[in-house]
Parts: C-alpha cells; sequence; structure tokens
C-alpha cells in the first residue's frame, strides 16, 4: 500500500464519490478506481459499499 493510495482512500471517503474525488486529486475516474480495488485487493475487504448512485463506507 502506499501514500498516495492511503490519501485517494482518505479523499473518496470524505467526498463518498469517485468523480468528487478525483475531480479534486486531479487524476481521472477510473485510476482512482483502479487504484482504490487494488488497496481492496490486498486488504481483501471491499473499502465501499458501492449502491446504484451511492457510495457508503
Amino acid at each position: 500500500m502506499t501514500f498516495n493510495q492511503i490519501k485517494y482512500f482518505i479523499k473518496v471517503a470524505e467526498c463518498l464519490s469517485f468523480t468528487e474525488a478525483a475531480r479534486s486529486l486531479f487524476i481521472t475516474q477510473p485510476a482512482l478506481s483502479r487504484q482504490i480495488a487494488v488497496m481492496e485487493e490486498e486488504l481483501g475487504t471491499p473499502l465501499f459499499i458501492r449502491e446504484k448512485k451511492r457510495l457508503k463506507l
């Protein structure tokens, strides 16, 4: 796990939106989603509950 991945996780948790978090981090939404997926794979658990258009911790 890298410092950037932790920073990305915190920003998504604050915004509860991948799109808004990516915009504020100046990266693309797919790149942010990939980094969160890598973290989830590494930790072996989902970090967010994804529902239709909602995101929960």
